[in-house]
């Protein structure tokens, strides 16, 4: 039988820390995640600070797509329920497993060598007024937090947040626009996961 978790060697190893938060609001807010955005029709300025990633082909949705980057060159493609039903696997452009999801109870996830097996809600963690979700990534500290029509990851320092990525709704694909800096920290995997956990119309906690 296929088990995703053992594809291309990947350890089975299961770190639940804290319990799951609680909070829990109806469609078509994401279970307490974020207000669902109101979808952006205008593209992305030439002059944007952002490198921008499309989840595109939705097959209906984002958990069945294609992921593409500059130059419309294919990064990570998603697949859900094949070839086993209860997971969601997203693929590099080598096609090899680099995140995996697990949809139980309180679904699992796994990024190959940057995040070891856990429940999405240890990792992604529901503040108590239900209003943003921090995770630890790359040794920092980021925040996920509604602004307007963007869901963005903030990393807290001495100043003023700073933003790290967007995510919004464009037309029928799922933008998501990282900073160089994002990119260059090893945020890219990062930033996908959490993009589709948060925009999966799904139960994360």
């Amino acid at each position: 039988m296929f088990n995703p978790y053992a594809q291309g060697g990947w350890p089975n190893t299961e770190n639940p820390n804290a319990s799951p938060p609680r909070g829990t609001i109806p469609q078509p807010s994401i279970f307490g995640a974020l207000p669902y955005p109101t979808p952006v029709s205008s593209p992305t300025p030439a002059s944007s600070p952002f490198i921008t990633f499309r989840f595109t082909s939705l097959s209906p949705t984002i958990l069945d797509s294609v992921v593409l980057g500059p130059q419309s060159r294919t990064h990570f493609h998603i697949i859900t329920d094949a070839p086993m039903v209860g997971f969601t696997i997203i693929c590099d452009s080598a096609n090899q497993p680099t995140i995996i999801i697990e949809w139980v109870e309180h679904p699992i996830i796994e990024i190959r060598g940057i995040l070891s097996k856990r429940r999405t809600s240890n990792w992604l963690v529901l503040s108590a007024d239900n209003s943003y979700r921090t995770m630890t990534a790359s040794g920092r500290t980021f925040a996920w937090g509604a602004d307007g029509d963007y869901t963005c990851l903030y990393c807290a320092g001495l100043g003023a947040p700073q933003i790290y990525a967007r995510v919004f709704r464009q037309n029928e694909d799922l933008v998501l626009e990282m900073t160089p800096e994002a990119v260059q920290i090893g945020l890219l995997e990062i930033c996908v996961a959490a993009a589709l956990l948060l925009e999966s119309g799904r139960n994360i906690d």
